[in-house]
């Protein structure tokens, strides 16, 4: 995995947070690891079921930065769990579910091509948590990233071209 955090993502599959999510919550939630970019917007107000597993995403993410000082590895918590950024958390779930490109653009003040390109280093990420899901022999955790890809992978944020 080199399109998020290596260590949270493997500590978030193998507690199994990811098995009781749906797969719009999962991507959603992955979504917290490639959206960098500084925003306007205040942090979301998210709906209770994004909530949790932010919540529970934001408390391993406390607990590697307390075991890594612990361990001499100086990590400013709060920095370490504050980049990891929910913004598009619920944009991601609205696409997810069908919702169309114009509808999500008015839900955020990032820009059309950030979004573009967030959705694109998602598809990236989804395809190597497809790929670990394969190698530690969890088909259903397979099956759930790849179908996040199939969610994801339309519409114009993956046209080949803007100008067809």
């Amino acid at each position: 995995i080199t399109s998020g955090d290596e260590l949270l993502l493997s500590e978030l599959m193998f507690h199994g947070v990811f098995n009781d999510l749906t797969t719009e919550q999962t991507v959603a939630l992955l979504s917290c690891f490639v959206f960098s970019e500084k925003s306007k917007d205040e942090p979301p107000k998210l709906q209770e079921d994004l909530a949790v597993p932010l919540r529970v995403m934001q408390e391993s993410a406390r607990q590697i930065a307390q075991i890594s000082n612990e361990c001499k590895l100086r990590v400013v918590e709060e920095e370490y769990v504050a980049s990891f950024r929910p913004e598009l958390m619920d944009v991601v779930n609205a696409w997810c579910r069908g919702a169309k490109f114009s509808q999500i653009c008015r839900m955020t003040e990032v820009f059309e091509g950030s979004l573009i390109r967030a959705f694109r280093r998602l598809e990236e990420l989804l395809r190597q948590m497809c790929m670990a899901a394969k190698a530690i022999g969890n088909v259903d955790l397979e099956n759930k990233f790849a179908d996040g890809i199939t969610k994801i992978k339309r519409d114009i944020i993956f046209a080949a071209s803007l100008y067809l």
